[in-house]
């Protein structure tokens, strides 16, 4: 009972939503007059508010946007000499990055200028971790979480800053097959629990996967050889075989299979979603969410809209500015100055209005601002 009000306790602590008016006003630095070209994802109508704000302060900026690609090719427009701000939706993959630095030498900049949503599809929803109802299971720790859902691998990548602004692989995140989690007992249960085999479900899409894998695995592709793959509704093919694999069939399945563990949208549990087909999502009151801690010993935060918003939840997720900073060198001007102001009271203030994403706290918009230098 005391350990539990401790972890209460200091879940609680995390409470608090964050405030903008803790975040420093925008005082522009640099008169920008002529170009700033914003190619990538719209983020839900986000990225025109931020540019009409920016607007106001600076009348003199001439500002395209091209949304045609979305996330997938804004890395792309970006090295191809077409725009000097990729904003995303998803992180950008391995593979997204590789070009990047084939043309320039370094990484691009990454910048998170926004958490993503609670459960609303297409808004960057947190990860849900989910069991069987009658599973005893309340807690798991993002270690542990690796240890179920990947596998035994020889490394990991450093991507960025870590890897001195390149992407390398790295045996710091080696790990045996001895350290694999793959019976419930290994997690404490006893009983019948103890000596059965925890059953893995999850998303393939690219989107998904690869942000679990950058949260959970450190960049490894190496999955639990159980994993079993499943995508939403509009990315199955349209006949019985892609139904077969709908996300659906894979909270249908969890639902009826006591020893499961799965990541997905809470959406699709609470049944609060529509489908592409205009049907409704049916709800699967058979599931239940666990909570999740950063550490082994660290504070297991449940999924909430109030968790996500301030970050708290370690499986939130984040929309992205990517752009294309030498390292030791200063961003071209008008560039900083924009993200500078969505960075600032006024552009966190425009993300918080229209939503469906959250703004960032003032601790992590520091962060970010340090990225600029």
């Amino acid at each position: 009972m005391k350990l539990m009000l401790l972890s209460l306790m200091a879940a609680g602590a995390f409470a608090q939503a964050p405030d903008l008016n803790s975040i420093p006003s925008y005082k522009k630095e640099y008169d920008v007059v002529g170009g700033l070209r914003i190619a990538g994802s719209e983020l839900k109508g986000s990225v025109d508010l931020l540019v009409e704000g920016f607007r106001k302060f600076q009348p003199n900026a001439k500002i395209s946007t091209n949304f045609m690609t979305s996330s997938e090719g804004a890395l792309g427009m970006m090295y191809g000499g077409a725009s000097d701000v990729a904003p995303m939706g998803d992180d950008a993959k391995i593979t997204d990055q590789m070009p990047f630095f084939n043309s320039f030498g370094y990484v691009p900049t990454e910048l998170s200028i926004a958490t993503g949503g609670f459960e609303k599809r297409g808004t960057l929803f947190a990860w849900a971790i989910m069991v069987n109802k009658d599973n005893p299971i309340a807690k798991l720790s993002i270690d542990q979480l690796d240890r179920i859902f990947g596998s035994e691998r020889t490394g990991g990548w450093e991507v960025g800053a870590n890897a001195q602004n390149n992407l390398l692989f790295t045996a710091k995140y080696a790990r045996g097959p001895e350290t694999n989690i793959r019976t419930w007992g290994q997690l404490g249960l006893a009983g019948e629990w103890a000596n059965k085999p925890i059953e893995t479900y999850g998303y393939v899409a690219p989107g998904f996967a690869v942000s679990f894998e950058r949260m959970v695995m450190h960049w490894s592709v190496k999955w639990n050889p159980n994993f079993r793959e499943y995508v939403e509704m509009k990315e199955a093919t349209g006949d019985a075989d892609g139904r077969a694999v709908a996300s659906q069939r894979m909270y249908e399945a969890l639902e009826k299979d006591k020893y499961g563990i799965g990541w997905g949208a809470l959406m699709h549990i609470n049944g609060t979603c529509v489908n592409p087909d205009g049907s409704k999502c049916p709800g699967y009151p058979g599931l239940k969410l666990i909570a999740v801690s950063r550490s082994p010993d660290g504070p297991a935060i449940p999924l909430t809209s109030d968790n996500v918003a301030n970050r708290s939840y370690p499986l939130a997720r984040d929309a992205y500015i990517y752009v294309n900073k030498a390292p030791g060198r200063p961003l071209e001007p008008k560039v900083s100055e924009f993200l500078r102001f969505i960075l600032s009271r006024e552009g966190q203030e425009i993300i918080a209005r229209n939503g469906p994403y959250f703004a960032i706290p003032a601790t992590y918009v520091r962060e970010q601002l340090k990225k600029l230098e």
